[in-house]
């Protein structure tokens, strides 16, 4: 998915700092994105239209006088979204614990280190993946069923036919796997000719086979290096 991050910081060198760092923390995970810069608090209220097209907002705690800081923006912010991921760059932590009353899912403290920020990044990855679900559509004989990649363990052909597991239980639906690979995001890989797995459920890699929610799929030898790559990528992000 494309993460598009709002960034509020009023003084320039720490807000080309820490874009720097945007930059290439989403480059290092491949990921699509953009970064809109605003250095005061009238823009970034202006410039958010009520923050429906961000999905993450990294914001300064300590504006000019005359403004209003950091927790009063997010205070806002929050009357008209609930879910878009808040973080906050701050000098003390003293007034990032008021993060919490606005579901902040963590602070920075300055001056910024990229390898601690990174692991902030990776957090606030998690919120937005779980907050910013995709759903796909399965059409059964008797109808069709929505739901969320998340309820998804894996996918295995049988025939024609494509098995899709779930916290629901089995749902079988007539189709072929690359179109269903398509339909998918990159949470999910194939690890053999007729089976993808959803590399958030696998709890374990053993010499030929992915453990999913407790049950052994396949993983061929030709496809081994390629999931490996993926779930290690998927991993690095969450």
């Amino acid at each position: 998915m494309k993460v598009n991050v709002a960034l509020l910081e009023d003084e320039q060198d720490d807000l080309l700092h820490t874009r720097s760092m945007l930059e290439k923390f989403f480059g290092e995970i491949n990921a699509e994105y953009t970064v809109s810069c605003f250095s005061d608090a009238k823009s970034f209220l202006e410039g958010g239209r009520a923050f429906k097209d961000f999905q993450l907002l990294i914001m300064d705690i300590i504006l000019p006088a005359g403004q209003p800081n950091g927790i009063e923006l997010a205070r806002e912010i929050r009357k008209v979204n609930r879910d878009v991921a808040i973080m906050f760059i701050t000098k003390t932590a003293q007034f990032a614990i008021n993060g919490y009353e606005v579901d902040a899912v963590d602070y920075v403290l300055k001056p910024c280190v990229y390898e601690d920020l990174v692991l902030k990044l990776k957090k606030a990855m998690r919120y937005i993946l779980l907050h910013n679900e995709k759903f796909i559509v399965l059409n059964r004989k008797d109808g069709s069923v929505r739901i969320g990649e998340s309820e998804i363990y894996y996918i295995e052909v049988m025939l024609h036919y494509l098995i899709v597991h779930t916290t629901k239980g089995d749902i079988t639906v007539r189709g072929s796997i690359k179109e269903m690979e398509n339909k998918l995001s990159k949470s999910f890989c194939r690890c053999a000719n007729s089976f993808i797995v959803n590399l958030r459920h696998v709890g374990q890699i053993n010499r030929n086979e992915v453990i999913v929610n407790g049950e052994s799929v396949p993983v061929t030898k030709s496809r081994k290096v390629q999931f490996i790559n993926a779930l290690n990528a998927y991993n690095g992000v969450m």
